[in-house]
């Protein structure tokens, strides 16, 4: 029998527009809340569509509670892209450094998509610590006949001012 937070949250995260304090109402409704974002966009629910794992994940990135910021790194590398890519955004709303390593991987592998690579500079450029900037800058330098993203409009995009307005 599910809890009065687990319907409560699900509810939430099933509805076609999930309002913009959403997260922080979720927050206010205490751990046992949180937990169930936090499972839910670990896709533990049995069932669960894959719109409600990812409003959880792209929730998560508005949460500064300590057990969405221990979620998040564990989506980066999720096997769905969506989830990876919305674990990535979420980990730059967060300035979640713990994810800082999952997402240089992408840019160090030859096969990742270009979307992927162009995410994770842009996740990295917003938690900007040392250990992100020197990540982007080692990516910057990167031959693109080496890492063949590197030379994508999409992740040129990202480093291109006028595209940022």
């Amino acid at each position: 029998m599910p809890t009065e937070n687990e319907i409560r949250v699900l509810k939430l995260l099933s509805a076609i527009e999930i309002p913009p304090t959403a997260a922080q109402t979720i927050q206010t409704w205490g751990n046992e809340a949180v937990t169930v974002v936090c499972e839910a966009a670990l896709g533990t629910y049995p069932g669960l569509r894959p719109k409600v794992r990812n409003n959880a994940v792209a929730l998560l990135g508005l949460m500064n509670h300590p057990q969405a910021m221990e979620t998040v790194p564990l989506l980066i590398n999720d096997s769905n892209s969506d989830v990876s890519i919305r674990a990535m955004r979420a980990a730059g709303h967060q300035n979640n450094v713990h994810g800082i390593e999952k997402i240089g991987q992408f840019l160090r592998r030859k096969e990742s998509p270009p979307l992927i690579a162009a995410e994770a500079v842009s996740a990295l450029l917003q938690i900007d610590s040392d250990n992100a900037r020197a990540s982007v800058a080692e990516y910057m330098a990167a031959n693109p006949r080496e890492f063949p993203h590197r030379g994508s409009a999409v992740v040129e995009s990202i480093f291109t001012p006028s595209a940022k307005q």
